[in-house]
Formats: structure tokens, C-alpha cells, sequence
């Protein structure tokens, strides 16, 4: 072979490589083995939801040794040369946007004894703390439909409750001798987009043409909470209101630019 035809052989097999993102989650899967609390616990764990008949491989589960309860479902996306953008208004009831949130909505599975004393999303509070944002733009990207993100954050949700079942289905198979367990499964995006946020009051947006004032400043951070109604499915909801079934299908997932992945991972806690 010669010697320009193998520079142009690695070249190409390398553009291939990094266009599926899986280089990205090797790193990724890398530095949780490479802290001394944290270990990878699956890796392309294959998910099938029996209630939706989706299906898909989760790139990375990783578990806090010292706490194995505590569990973070992740998925990867590596983009190019963009940024997701968060907006946060200011709503009546906050005087300051710019206040940061301990509160989220996980996935928790208790066994207690002969009962399930858990298993589904609850509330609870979390380090770090970190913004909220349920709007997030991305370029390119239309309004009203799923992006980029959304699409992944769908996904992730119903990869949690697949998960969270197999382990069910999979504890209490294991001869009858499930007395105690416990997880809390945290749903993650990790992604190379610069991850930007805006305060603004929704009254200085233009009623003429839908944008924001020209005076606008965006902040850079390095993970944020997106809080969203993330499942189209409300389940039984007899006797409640279409507003308290949106409620309950709120769901928290934490997105993380992948050069602060680390940070996060150390500075992690849940708060009950």
C-alpha cells in the first residue's frame, strides 16, 4: 500500500469513526473508571419497552461504588460547531430568574421486605444545583417539533423505565429471595454543544415578529436541568384534570457538556 493511499485510508476511516459518536462515549466511559467513587456499570445495554414497542441501546449506565443504589443512564451526542440554547423567563412567582434549582423528578425502584415500596418518578433534590429550562433552541431546528434534544430526552425516559423493568423482572426471578433492593436511576445527556441560557422577561419579547430584544445576554454553563412533560403517554388518569396528568409526566434530565462531565460526576448527590 502506498504511502499516500494509507494517509488517505486513515483519514477517512477516522471521519467514519468520529461521525458515529462512539469515540466520544469511550471517553466518556473512561473518566467514570477513572474516578475513584464511580464505574461503569452497562455499556450498549440493549432496552425494549413493552408498553410502547420502542427499542434502542443505552450507550452508558454508571454506578457510585461506595453507593450502588445510585445509578445515571446516559446518553452521548456529539454535534459539531453549535450550541444549545436555554431560555428561561422570569414567571410571577420569581422575583429573579437566575435562581438555581435542587429540585428534580427520578426514577426510583424500592424493595422492601415482600412489597415494591417504589417504583416510578418521584421528586426529591439533587447537587448540583444547577438552571432549569423546559425551551431549548437549536439552530436549524423548527418550533413545534421535536429536536434534537427532545428526540434524545423522549428516548432516554423510556430507556430508564425499560431498564428499571428488566431489573424488576430480572430481582424478582432470582429464586423468590428478593428482600432488599433499591435503585435511583438518573437520566443524563452528555454533549459536545456549548450549552448557553438567557434571562429575560417574556414582555420584552417582540409581539411583532417573536424575538427576543436586541440587548439580550446568554450565559454559557456547564450542565443544566431540562425539565419537561417527556412522555406522551398519562397513563391512567381517571379523576384527574388534563393540567395535574401534565404535571405528573414531568421528568428531569440532566444535560452536561461533555468537558464537564467529571464536575458533575464528583459534585453529585440526592437529597431526600
Amino acid at each position: 500500500m502506498g504511502k499516500d493511499m494509507g494517509k488517505d485510508l486513515n483519514k477517512i476511516s477516522r471521519s467514519i469513526a468520529n461521525s458515529s459518536g462512539f469515540p466520544l462515549q469511550i471517553r466518556i466511559a473512561h473518566d467514570a473508571n477513572s474516578t475513584s467513587n464511580w464505574e461503569v456499570f452497562l455499556e450498549e445495554h440493549p432496552w425494549h419497552s413493552n408498553e410502547t414497542g420502542s427499542e434502542g441501546f443505552i450507550d452508558l449506565v454508571v454506578r457510585d461504588q461506595n453507593h450502588a443504589v445510585q445509578a445515571m443512564v446516559i446518553e452521548c451526542k456529539r454535534v459539531r460547531d453549535t450550541a444549545w440554547v436555554f431560555l428561561i423567563p422570569k414567571v410571577k412567582q420569581t422575583k429573579d430568574p437566575r435562581i438555581e434549582r435542587s429540585h428534580v423528578r427520578l426514577w426510583f425502584s424500592s424493595h422492601c421486605h415482600v412489597k415494591w415500596n417504589e417504583f416510578g418518578w418521584s421528586d426529591c433534590q439533587a447537587n448540583p444545583f444547577t438552571y432549569e429550562s423546559k425551551f431549548c433552541a437549536i439552530q436549524g431546528q423548527e418550533s413545534g417539533r421535536r429536536n434534537l434534544l427532545e428526540r434524545t430526552a423522549f428516548d432516554l425516559i423510556e430507556s430508564v423505565e425499560a431498564l428499571a423493568w428488566q431489573e424488576r423482572k430480572l430481582q424478582e426471578g432470582n429464586g423468590g429471595n428478593l428482600f432488599l433492593f433499591e435503585r435511583r436511576y438518573t437520566p443524563v445527556i452528555i454533549t459536545t454543544a456549548e450549552l448557553r441560557v438567557s434571562f429575560f422577561d417574556p414582555s420584552s419579547i417582540s409581539s411583532h415578529d417573536g424575538t427576543l430584544p436586541n440587548d439580550t445576554s446568554f450565559e454559557v454553563v456547564p450542565y443544566i436541568r431540562f425539565r419537561k412533560s417527556l412522555t406522551s403517554n398519562f397513563g391512567s388518569s381517571i379523576g384527574k384534570s388534563i393540567q395535574e396528568a401534565y404535571q405528573t409526566s414531568e421528568r428531569t434530565v440532566f444535560v452536561v457538556n461533555s468537558e464537564s462531565w467529571i464536575d458533575f460526576l464528583e459534585k453529585w448527590e440526592i437529597r431526600r
